[in-house]
């Protein structure tokens, strides 16, 4: 390759992100969500006269620029690019020197996420900017060694140290490009059509959309009423498939429907469903449902109301009294007797509250999500044996080492000062040492609590909810750590006395004694527990959050400079007198 082909890859490639910035820009005013008073400001500061929202992207987007060339006139950074660091150096806006975005905390929100989609950018070329950054090399040691001119340079040790450096974060970046098994959403995927929205009549109130952990499918954070969202993301549909893993779902009777509640009025919902197959002894057949309320974590149904079955009332629904010391009202899932073959009738029946409701809690106009389902019902020790043999369940040791890793490298890039992690080997629910060491499998924490203690704390409960008790993140499936598991059984078969163990930022323990036996250890174990490819939520999670890989996006996008549609031909002109019902006015 000659330089003046790299020079023109590198061209295209900077004109490539110039024209995603406009859309980078959208975003992030659309996630930071400028308030009135701020526009106001805004206008002050940027002597924007009318239609803000109209024109301040175009007035911000010339302003940025403008202060980008300044920038790389200072710096000496070529336009068009000629070298890879001219590519970077350039594409990135660094202006937290600048008073006017220093002024306004919005303003460097919406810079950051630019930033940030220029990074996700340039992670997507990886394999592009890689061989460009070869062949910059081919051609830069061809040109030293045609040179006429001898000269001797000092080697300066602390470039090489620098290249060593620049080599490590790239092969860094590559794997967490590969932990965090991300894809850009494609335009179908765009259009969230798992969400709410399409499901029901509902109107999508704004086009953010929000990626959930476990499925990868989006949906729209106001139809699911998410204000804030949280660190992990998980939709409606598969919190109710997983709300409780020891009734695990073996076939889906009727699919996750949506029963809208009408505010106002009574609301009457009507489904129909048949069982296809024959029911085996030891499963059952179960009805759930969740509020889509932006908290849809628990079984919730109407406040006021019934349900009945092929004719016949099987619940009522009654709401809590205004003074009631419950937050919520204990909801559970209801167990439907029906026969193979039969066409079944479902109604819920939603009334309005009378006068002499006042005093109770009735909140209408909020979508339900339902779904039948055949689940199996396991025995407390049944689960225990299941999750702890079902390879599905296991962290591989590698694995494990990896999400140590990345949870140290976390709280680097968070500015947070850490070499090691410290976790302890006893159970948070009776202080005792752990015995099957397990996690929620959307948990992002290194410490483990006692599989047992967790299954039989969970048995006894009612209604059951499966939170964690370290994070209180919602448990949807378990995670047996075999790395925590090794140092369990060697503890116990060595009698040390240890209850606490720290790793360090490769993922090895710190203690030499133990890490000599671990290692002995990890030789005689299987392939599968050592490492295997699972899929981690966890590692996924993280890696995107390091690379800066948001969960949410703009779905739908509209394009405010969208030319506008072709003028209607116009109509053959009537005589005068005939009528002026076809006449069309043209400025």
């Amino acid at each position: 390759m000659q330089r003046k082909e790299l020079e023109k890859h590198l061209k295209e490639i900077r004109e490539e992100l110039n024209q995603l910035i406009p859309n980078y820009l959208d975003e992030g005013i659309l996630i930071n969500q400028i308030s009135s008073k701020v526009q106001i400001e805004l206008s002050e500061e940027f002597t924007i006269l009318q239609d803000f929202e109209l024109n301040f992207k175009s007035v911000f987007l010339e302003f940025i620029f403008n202060l980008q060339k300044q920038k790389m006139i200072q710096k000496q950074i070529f336009n068009p690019p000629k070298s890879i660091s001219d590519l970077f150096l350039g594409s990135y806006f660094n202006l937290d020197d600048v008073p006017k975005i220093n002024r306004h905390p919005i303003l460097k929100k919406i810079i950051d996420h630019i930033n940030q989609r220029i990074n996700h950018f340039f992670q997507h070329q990886i394999s592009t900017l890689k061989f460009l950054i070869d062949q910059q090399k081919l051609i830069d040691s061809s040109s030293t060694r045609s040179s006429p001119i001898v000269i001797d340079i000092e080697i300066d040790s602390n470039q090489k140290i620098q290249e060593e450096q620049q080599q490590k974060l790239l092969t860094q970046e590559s794997e967490l490009i590969h932990l965090a098994q991300y894809q850009h959403p494609t335009q179908e995927q765009l259009n969230c059509p798992y969400c709410v929205c399409k499901k029901s009549n509902q109107t999508v109130l704004k086009s953010l959309a929000l990626r959930c952990a476990v499925c990868k499918n989006y949906f729209h954070s106001s139809c699911l009423r998410i204000e804030k969202p949280k660190k992990v993301f998980v939709c409606p549909e598969c919190i109710l498939i997983g709300i409780d893993p020891l009734h695990e779902l073996k076939e889906s009777i009727l699919d996750p429907v949506i029963f809208q509640s009408v505010e106002g009025r009574a609301n009457q919902f009507t489904q129909k469903f048949q069982m296809k197959k024959g029911l085996p002894s030891e499963q059952l057949i179960e009805l759930r449902s969740i509020k889509i309320d932006g908290q849809y974590e628990d079984i919730s149904w109407p406040d006021l109301g019934d349900l009945q079955l092929n004719g016949k009332k099987i619940q009522e629904f009654r709401p809590l009294a205004n003074n009631s010391c419950l937050k919520k009202r204990k909801d559970e899932k209801l167990m439907l007797n029906i026969e193979y073959g039969q066409v079944n009738i479902l109604t819920i029946r939603e009334s309005n509250g009378t006068p002499e409701m006042k005093a109770y809690r009735i909140n209408q106009g909020i979508p339900y999500m339902l779904g039948i389902f055949q689940v199996k019902v396991y025995k407390l020790s049944e689960f225990i044996k299941k999750v702890k043999m079902d390879q599905s369940c296991l962290l591989g040791i590698e694995q494990s080492k990896k999400f140590i890793q990345l949870s140290i490298l976390q709280n680097q890039f968070d500015e947070v000062t850490m070499e090691s992690i410290k976790v302890s080997l006893d159970c948070v629910y009776d202080l005792n040492q752990i015995q099957t060491p397990a996690r929620g499998n959307i948990c992002e924490h290194i410490q483990c609590f006692s599989l047992e203690n967790l299954v039989t704390m969970m048995k006894n409960v009612t209604p059951r909810k499966w939170k964690c008790p370290i994070c209180k993140q919602m448990i949807l499936g378990l995670q047996i750590d075999a790395y925590q598991m090794c140092i369990l059984t060697i503890i116990k078969q060595y009698n040390l006395k240890i209850n606490e163990v720290s790793f360090n930022q490769f993922g090895e323990v710190e203690n030499p004694e133990l890490r000599e036996l671990l290692k002995q250890q990890e030789s005689t174990l299987p392939d599968s527990t050592r490492t295997n490819n699972n899929r981690v939520i966890q590692l996924e999670q993280i890696s995107q959050r390091i690379l800066k890989i948001s969960n949410q996006v703009v779905a739908e996008p509209k394009n405010r400079y969208k030319p506008p549609p072709p003028l209607p031909e116009p109509k053959p002109i009537k005589k005068i007198g005939e009528s002026f019902s076809d006449a069309i006015l043209i400025d």
